[in-house]
């Protein structure tokens, strides 16, 4: 069956680092929107800045891996044999049409090879080709420019180039053959030419880097291959020009260096020293040499250095140095390769007591799609409210936590905020995740209605028909007990999902505004312990299951105080909550919300459907490690400060934390767990920690102190005539030399259970190794 596939990215303003393998259907869908024309009709009446916001369209390739456009993530198995010429010169645009139609209707290398004919945004001309079989692409875009007499453009040439979409007035020919990805017998016979050459199955060189003059065994000049003006073929990628200025720091140099003449030269060579060529193709390097140096960049001078570095010493197969592997993955927000150091090594630096902040921009798709639509300052409040529900689509996964027991993911959220503080900016992401599972459920339910209504219906001579048990897996915050026991019992194994708007709705139901009918199911889901009701009556569900329920509840300070207050703040459930602070919004200008693009939309509904096919136990070695260290870092933290609050937090917040980066690790589709996701991890554990010592610790103060047991020393006496430091020959002089030596030991441990005196560690009075306590209380 023919297939004809298109690595595109539809947004408006793009990020062009990202391509999508798509159905070409999605293209010819996109180029009749009405937004698109009037964007276009507006560049070609002079509002030339629009061109950023247009979509893009990839020339060679339909498949980029982790969906990142750049040449070390192509797929050389999604390469299509066709490529895409530029046509820049508008007083050449009509006749060029002509000369086109004539060489694919004429006998010759080029009959039937034009794929595609199109203006661009800006009235000139684009022309997708069928690459000969054996040819480059670079060979082929020379051949076919001399062809048709025009000057060929040497940038034009890059493997994982884009060009810009025009909406579909612009659109000269089609042919049912672009995008097209060829027969199985025509991809064998055009790898194999190219195999024959020496090039790899999409026409690269093997040992050298991809680049396209490379191919070329004599130097390239300025005037074979014009660097400048790259007009609107290239736009410096925000990525690259990071990458460039990372380069200038390490080489040492300000921005004023780039710009002083005399010195220009010396600083560019200082900069393409450090590696700022391998980290981006040479197309890439003239546009953000044009932004950064726009002066210089007109310069032959220029031009040719910069030709002469991709062409003599840019080696791309030669292994970087690991400075500039930090520049990629700082850049380009990727992993440093770590197959040269032990996680070992790594570890102690990932759980540092560092200040940790969100990346949103190394959150894998599906994650980073709500989140990145949202103000910067709430985006933590979005991720926290999307986790459980990403976590019920992975729910026949199981994992393994640092204390060396498996569990499943199970997620609560609670979004906490005053009144019109911007909750609702969470809404749009959870609806997104939950639409797969909401439509599943409305479908079953409407199963289950109609037999109901059949049944109402019936004669009564007529059997009633047994209602069928449907996985109805969304359900209300607001359901009963008995329904909700019904549900799990129906789920074939999988986790239900809630999402309450108001928490103070929830309260209502569940009486006493202290969860008290169901406050039990929902700690039991945490671990998926078992629950169940016994009733007499056939009209309530009776049963045992294993809770398997996430939820999101967005609510105000007043309605949380309602849930949890100084009476039932110990009663398990608020520990196990994922809780998420809006941010004080008080006297602040209205917020902007940017709506989620159906290409964000459908990345979040891969990501699900990739969620759903994971299956048994998945290991994260080096995950249990670095949280079981910042388990040790806060415990440390809390025993320094005394304070039982944080330590008892600190537990659930790790798992907690845990939980979320194993959906992190999942949907980043790699073998083991990056650096990236530690790093996650750990704001994850911090936040939640954070956010459950702010909302729960006082209450959690007032309560210990209001049930703490009345401590009566024995010894007393003896306890309070000893020094705030003392020895075991301080406390036989307190307490009398009559007592056996056990005696004495034994009172020094009852005090050290009671917490009223610590061991000094050994060493801290020097030389006097004799073994002494402090007393914690007077």
């Amino acid at each position: 069956m023919k297939k004809n596939l298109i690595a595109l990215n539809c947004a408006k303003k793009p990020n062009r680092g990202q391509a999508f393998e798509s159905d070409l259907q999605k293209y010819n869908t996109l180029i009749r929107e009405p937004w698109l024309a009037d964007m276009v009709s507006r560049i070609q009446q002079g509002e030339e800045s629009l061109k950023d916001e247009l979509p893009i369209r990839c020339s060679h390739y339909y498949r980029f891996k982790n969906n990142h456009r750049c040449q070390a993530d192509m797929d050389p198995e999604s390469f299509l044999f066709q490529t895409c010429v530029d046509i820049d010169d508008a007083s050449i645009v009509e006749l060029t049409i002509n000369k086109v139609r004539e060489l694919n209707a004429q006998e010759g290398p080029w009959q039937d090879m034009l794929l595609h004919l199109e203006y661009s945004a800006r009235k000139k001309l684009h022309i997708d080709i069928r690459i000969p079989v054996g040819m480059t692409i670079e060979e082929a875009q020379q051949a076919y420019c001399e062809a048709l007499g025009v000057a060929y453009d040497g940038s034009c040439i890059s493997p994982e180039r884009f060009i810009l979409i025009t909406d579909a007035s612009q659109t000269i020919y089609t042919s049912e053959h672009w995008y097209e990805v060829l027969p199985d017998e025509e991809l064998q016979q055009r790898r194999e030419a190219y195999l024959k050459r020496g090039l790899t199955i999409d026409g690269r060189k093997l040992k050298s880097q991809p680049m396209s003059h490379e191919l070329k065994s004599e130097p390239m000049s300025v005037t074979q291959g014009e660097l400048f003006p790259i007009e609107e073929k290239v736009e410096a990628d925000a990525c690259c020009l990071r990458a460039f200025d990372l380069c200038m720091e390490e080489a040492g140099l300000t921005e004023r260096a780039l710009q002083v003449e005399g010195v220009r030269h010396n600083s560019l060579v200082s900069i393409f020293s450090v590696g700022a060529c391998r980290l981006m193709s040479k197309e890439q390097m003239v546009a953000v040499v044009k932004t950064r140096m726009p002066e210089y960049a007109e310069e032959k001078d220029c031009q040719q250095l910069i030709n002469d570095f991709y062409q003599n010493y840019t080696e791309m197969n030669r292994p970087m140095t690991r400075r500039l592997r930090e520049i990629h993955a700082e850049a380009f927000n990727e992993d440093l390769a770590e197959e040269d150091e032990t996680e070992d090594a790594m570890e102690p630096a990932e759980t540092s007591g560092k200040k940790r902040r969100l990346n949103c921009r190394q959150l894998p798709s599906g994650l980073r799609e709500p989140v990145a639509t949202a103000p910067e300052s709430m985006q933590m409040n979005v991720l926290c409210s999307i986790l459980p529900l990403a976590a019920a689509y992975a729910d026949q996964v199981e994992v393994e936590y640092a204390d060396e027991r498996r569990q499943h993911l199970g997620l609560m959220s609670m979004i906490i905020g005053r009144q019109a503080g911007g909750k609702s900016c969470c809404k749009e992401g959870v609806e997104t995740w939950l639409k797969p599972l909401s439509d599943e459920s409305k479908e079953a339910r409407e199963q289950e209605d109609a037999v109901k209504e059949k049944n109402k219906l019936r004669k009564a001579n007529e059997r009633a028909l047994e209602v069928p048990k449907l996985p109805i897996r969304k359900v209300p915050i607001t359901i009963s007990n008995s329904t909700l026991l019904k549900r799990m019992k129906n789920a074939q194994g999988h986790t239900l999902v809630s999402f309450g708007e108001e928490l103070d709705t929830l309260l209502k139901t569940n009486g006493a505004g202290n969860w008290s009918a169901k406050y039990d199911v929902y700690r039991y889901s945490f671990d998926r312990a078992e629950w169940g009701q016994d009733y007499n009556s056939d009209q309530a569900e009776s049963g045992e299951v294993n809770v398997a329920y996430n939820w999101v509840i967005f609510g105000t300070y007043g309605a949380f105080n309602r849930c949890f207050n100084h009476e039932n703040v110990e009663n398990g459930l608020a520990g196990r909550i994922l809780m998420s602070e809006m941010p004080d919004t008080r006297f602040s200008r209205i917020p902007k919300y940017k709506s989620m693009t159906a290409e964000q939309q459908e990345a979040v509904w891969k990501a699900a459907d990739l969620l759903r096919s994971k299956s048994g136990f998945v290991d994260t070695p080096r995950l249990r490690k670095a949280i079981e260290r910042w388990l040790e870092e806060k415990r440390i933290a809390a025993m320094k400060a005394i304070d039982d609050s944080m330590d008892e937090l600190r537990k659930r917040s790790a798992v907690i934390a845990f939980r979320c980066a194993v959906v992190f690790h999942l949907l980043s589709g790699k073998e083991k767990e990056s650096k990236a996701c530690v790093d996650f991890m750990l704001v994850m554990a911090d936040y939640t920690l954070q956010n459950q010592m702010h909302m729960l610790s006082q209450m959690m103060a007032d309560q210990q102190a209001k049930n703490a047991p009345v401590v009566t020393i024995s010894n007393k006496a003896t306890f309070d005539n000893l020094p705030t430091v003392f020895t075991m020959a301080d406390l036989k002089a307190a307490k009398g030399q009559h007592y056996a030596e056990s005696s004495y030991r034994s009172i020094v441990s009852r005090w050290s259970s009671d917490h009223l005196v610590e061991e000094v560690p050994a060493g801290a009075y020097g030389d006097d190794k004799r073994q002494r306590w402090r007393k914690i209380v007077a």
